[in-house]
């Protein structure tokens, strides 16, 4: 029996799975990472997998969304049981169109190592908890990090994030770092629309915050030293401002720069513009 190791920041786990399933090999896939588990194929196909707390399916989808380092692939380990009785291109549809409701959902998630702390908030009368809501909740006391929460509630990792979110918005946890996170985003943002657009940014900004009262509470919590454009957070603001900025603002600033620049030369520093942001990432 040999084993040989797979980097998951290179490879997605489908592709992982469907290369073993080409090469019909049978084995175990240990995946690790904050949720560890298995996966079993037998002569290329999935019949097989285990989060620790779910089999089958759900286990398989729930280890394609875990934040893992690598796994681990012994070969000959024959599956102790079949819970997966469907095609790797099946799987893979169906771990698609799971991932695509998982981003939605994991846009309004804190990052892994954010700690969420009970709310005093009372629980409205025409909303029930359901067991796997009380058992999130249970772990979250103001010292575990998110990650630490999704590994022991034992209900996988999707269900837990999902719970995670609702919890939130119900307003019944929530993040204290979370303002000073999200004003971080919006200096990164600044940092590189100035990189890109220089003084003509300011200009833009300045003018953008005399439109309206939302738009001036964010340019009032910024001090903005205009020389060499240095930014510093002075005050913190709502959620809503925040989302009202990266929409807005956006939006204005592709009306203005096509004025100043034309739609080519615009398009050019536009991009690169997206391309700073998202090499931030």
């Amino acid at each position: 029996m040999s084993c040989f190791e797979i980097d998951l920041q290179e490879f997605k786990l489908g592709d992982v799975l469907e290369f073993l399933s080409r090469v019909k090999k049978t084995g175990v896939l240990r995946v690790l990472g904050n949720i560890g588990g298995e996966i079993f194929l037998k002569d290329g196909l999935v019949v097989h997998a285990t989060d620790g707390s779910r089999e089958g399916m759900e286990a398989l989808i729930n280890l394609s969304f875990i934040e893992a380092e690598k796994a681990a692939f012994d070969v000959g380990v024959e599956p102790p049981q079949q819970t997966i009785s469907v095609g790797v291109g099946k799987l893979r549809e169906r771990i698609e169109k799971r991932r695509i409701e998982f981003q939605k959902i994991k846009d309004n998630l804190p990052p892994m190592d954010a700690v969420l702390t009970k709310s005093t908030k009372e629980l409205e009368s025409a909303v029930a908890l359901r067991r796997t809501d009380w058992q999130v909740l249970a772990l979250i006391d103001g010292k575990k990090s998110l990650a630490e929460v999704i590994a022991g509630s034992k209900i996988g990792g999707y269900e837990a994030v999902k719970t995670i979110v609702w919890l939130k918005e119900k307003g019944l946890i929530y993040d204290p770092k979370e303002a000073e996170r999200v004003m971080a985003k919006v200096v990164n943002y600044l940092e590189r629309f100035f990189e890109v657009f220089k003084k003509n940014g300011f200009n833009w900004l300045k003018r953008w915050a005399e439109l309206d009262e939302k738009n001036k509470a964010l340019f009032n919590a910024l001090h903005i030293e205009q020389e060499y454009l240095e930014i510093k957070v002075g005050a913190k603001v709502g959620q809503d401002i925040i989302e009202h900025f990266f929409k807005d603002f956006n939006q204005f600033l592709k009306k203005e720069g096509q004025k100043l620049y034309g739609k080519l030369l615009f398009k050019k520093k536009y991009e690169e513009f997206n391309n700073k942001l998202k090499n931030e990432k």
